[in-house]
């Protein structure tokens, strides 16, 4: 596929670094130029990336060309931590445990 201007989060592109070529997601757009890729494969992280026509003449990594987009999941942070608290009169509970604990009241 040609050049593509602007990346998104999710677009997938074919990447080298250090004369290798791989399949990298855009995880970050840093810049209006430069982005952030993750490995597919092995999970290696290539920061400020940009096409082979842009790239600076020290850099070990570009862009060679744009694969497509693929959705990102949302966060599942509030399903996961819902899953996994207790319930309020189990947190009472050993409150009261506690307290009795502390104050030398707690018996076996």
């Amino acid at each position: 596929m040609p050049r593509k201007k602007k990346l998104k989060i999710g677009d997938t592109v074919r990447a080298y670094f250090l004369g290798t070529d791989d399949v990298y997601q855009v995880i970050e757009v840093t810049d209006k130029n430069t982005w952030k890729l993750k490995c597919v494969r092995s999970g290696t992280i290539l920061p400020s990336v940009k096409w082979k026509q842009d790239m600076d003449k020290k850099s070990v990594w570009y862009i060679a060309e744009y694969l497509g987009h693929k959705a990102m999941p949302k966060s599942t942070e509030d399903k996961i931590t819902k899953q996994n608290t207790t319930k309020k009169d189990e947190l009472k509970a050993a409150i009261k445990k506690q307290r009795k604990f502390i104050d030398g009241k707690h018996t076996k």
